[in-house]
C-alpha cells in the first residue's frame, strides 16, 4: 500500500514539472506575423537589416525576444527575405554590400545573395523567411 501511495505522489510531481519544461520544448515554434513598414522603404537590389523586438510570454514573464532579417526589394514588387542566423552555428549574418556575400564572423561562413554556402563550414543555405505585402506593408512571419 505505501508504494502505491508513494508511486501516486511521484506521478503527481511530475505534472508541473512535465507541463512546464518537457512539453514546451517538444513544441513547434509558433509564428507572429511582424509589421516591418512600408516595403517601398526597402533598398532595391540591396539588402536592408530590418529589426523587430516584441514580448514573448514564458512561463510567468514576458520576456523581449529581438533580432533582425535581411530583406531585399528586386524592383519588380518581389521581395527576398532572410533569416539572419547562420545555418552553421546560429551566429548572425552581415551583409557585406562590397563583396555582395553574407559573412558569417564566426567562422568564416559566407553566402551568396541568394543565400547559398558559398565558403566556410556552412553546407546549408540560409532560411528564407515568409514574409506578404498588405497595404504596402511587409509582414514577415518570425518563428519562435
Amino acid at each position: 500500500m505505501t508504494s502505491v501511495l508513494a508511486g501516486g505522489v511521484v506521478v503527481l510531481a511530475a505534472i508541473p514539472i512535465v507541463s512546464t519544461v518537457v512539453l514546451p520544448s517538444l513544441k513547434k515554434g509558433v509564428g507572429k506575423w511582424i509589421d516591418f513598414g512600408k516595403v517601398d522603404k526597402l533598398a532595391v537590389d540591396d539588402f536592408s537589416m530590418l529589426s523587430y523586438e516584441f514580448m514573448v510570454k514564458d512561463g510567468w514573464q514576458d520576456l523581449p525576444q529581438r533580432g533582425f532579417v535581411w530583406a531585399r526589394a528586386d524592383g519588380r514588387n518581389g521581395v527576398t527575405v532572410f533569416s539572419s542566423t547562420c545555418s552553421h552555428l546560429a551566429c548572425s549574418v552581415i551583409w557585406n554590400k562590397e563583396r555582395q556575400m553574407f559573412l558569417c564572423p564566426c567562422h568564416s561562413g559566407l553566402f551568396s545573395p541568394d543565400g547559398q554556402p558559398a565558403g566556410g563550414p556552412p553546407k546549408k543555405p540560409l532560411t528564407l523567411l515568409p514574409h506578404k505585402i498588405e497595404e504596402d506593408k511587409l509582414l514577415i512571419l518570425i518563428t519562435l
